[in-house]
């Protein structure tokens, strides 16, 4: 008897087996999950937006909405429609005016925008102009370098 109780409990259980191949299939299925999702999800989002050049070779991107990057050009903005709207020419330099690109805007316009600000707008191109429907500009950096010398206005140390 001793004999057969050692016999049974080295003898593998049916259950223990099943219930291991249930963890593994159910962690293989998220794995697969995970890398399903992330491989979907950057495969349309790789780019974060194209620059002028780009834009006006592309032939695929008629009909889709794409993000551009660029600079307010040196005429600035001009307001339309009773001011609803925006209008404006974009390039691919701050300095060099090689590609320019038309672009209109309807919304909220941030502060920021003006001749020189680097701006992101998304919409369609179509016709030589670009349709914007959203407008990002670049804030301007509110740090700069102490200039020697100089002190607090109490021109203590503050303690």
């Amino acid at each position: 008897m001793l004999s057969e109780g050692v016999v049974e409990a080295l003898a593998p259980h049916p259950k223990r087996r099943k219930a291991r191949w249930g963890f593994v299939i159910a962690g293989l299925a998220i794995v697969a999950a995970v890398v399903y999702l992330v491989v979907a999800n950057t495969g349309t989002s790789a780019e974060y937006y194209m620059t002028i050049p780009e834009l006006q070779t592309c032939s695929a991107c008629a009909g889709q909405s794409v993000r551009v990057a660029g600079f307010v050009s040196k005429a600035g903005v001009d307001q339309i429609n009773g001011g609803q709207s925006i209008a404006f020419d974009i390039t691919d330099s701050a300095t060099a005016s090689t590609q320019q690109m038309a672009v209109q805007y309807q919304g909220v316009v941030p502060d920021t925008v003006r001749a020189g600000t680097q701006v992101v707008v998304e919409g369609h191109y179509a016709a030589g102009v670009f349709h914007a429907t959203t407008l990002l500009a670049k804030c301007p950096s509110k740090f700069q370098a102490a200039t020697p010398g100089a002190s607090g206005a109490s021109g203590g140390s503050g303690k």
